[in-house]
């Protein structure tokens, strides 16, 4: 709809249209013997430049530079489920791709950390468990590095490796060798042999302090270990945090371009889809 200076401009137009549209009549029925031929090119610049001012007019009235487009309106393209796909591989390339890159910091920030706290917690558990396995063979005798984290626990569960006591691993053995085994002595013997620990693998610890403080050190590579591993669960709950966060950025940015629409008078169609399938 027209405002009322809209009005007024369009009815000067004509109003100047009209009046050099009579000087040009006017020129063109003057008498023939007062110099016909300068009359007759005095009436063609006058019909020519009538209809260059209606041309300009009508140019004026039916060309209008668009609009500059807005951060909201540039967004208009933006596929959620790319985005929602984009967070989930990486916290913040979603918003990133929507085109919030202050919103995508925090998460890159936040994964960064994640990452960095797993990798210190997988330092710091290597190297406790190096130190538990240099004080069982300096203190207990162990030849050997390797072994399934059940056999370092047997190491700081038993004094010994062999021999009798409440103190001894193979005593242990033996009481379930008789359960499984009750009337069949060789096989008991044959069941304790295949589970005793021989040679660099036996054991005997020189001191209760020590085997107490190995006890201690392998507790804490095994919490180490723990907290890494706790790292996964952080970087799973980010990476839903992010993809949450970007379907919230789409609905919000929809939003403002139908607002934004409707402020200029504009008829703005708000949809789910876009040309390639996705939503909007």
């Amino acid at each position: 709809m027209r405002s009322a200076s809209s009005s007024r401009d369009i009815s000067t137009r004509n109003t100047i249209l009209l009046a050099l549209t009579l000087s040009a009549a006017l020129a063109a029925a003057a008498p023939s013997f007062a110099q016909p031929s300068l009359d007759l090119r005095r009436s063609d610049v006058a019909m020519t430049g009538v209809l260059a001012f209606a041309q300009r007019a009508d140019s004026a009235e039916t060309i209008t530079p668009p609009p500059p487009r807005t951060e909201s309106e540039a967004r208009r393209t933006v596929n959620p489920r790319k985005a929602l796909l984009l967070s989930l591989l990486l916290p913040g390339a979603g918003e990133t791709y929507s085109g919030h890159k202050g919103r995508a910091t925090g998460f890159f920030v936040s994964e960064g950390a994640i990452w960095a706290n797993f990798a210190a917690w997988e330092v710091a558990g290597h190297l406790r468990r190096n130190n538990y396995i240099e004080q069982a063979q300096l203190n207990a005798g162990l030849g050997t590095n390797s072994g399934s984290d059940d056999y370092w626990r047997l190491v700081g569960a038993y004094t010994r490796s062999s021999g009798s006591g409440p103190d001894s691993y193979e005593d242990a053995l033996r009481r379930d060798a008789r359960n499984e085994f009750p009337t069949d002595p060789a096989a008991q013997d044959a069941w304790v042999a295949q589970r005793l620990p021989t040679g660099d693998r036996a054991w005997n610890w020189s001191s209760a302090a020590l085997q107490e403080s190995y006890r201690a050190t392998r507790q804490n590579s095994s919490r180490a270990f723990s907290r890494a591993k706790f790292s996964f669960a952080l970087a799973i709950l980010n990476r839903i945090a992010s993809a949450i966060d970007t379907q919230m950025l789409h609905r919000s940015d929809a939003k403002d371009q139908q607002s934004r629409a409707t402020d200029r008078g504009e008829l703005f169609l708000l949809t789910d889809m876009t040309a390639d399938g996705g939503g909007r």
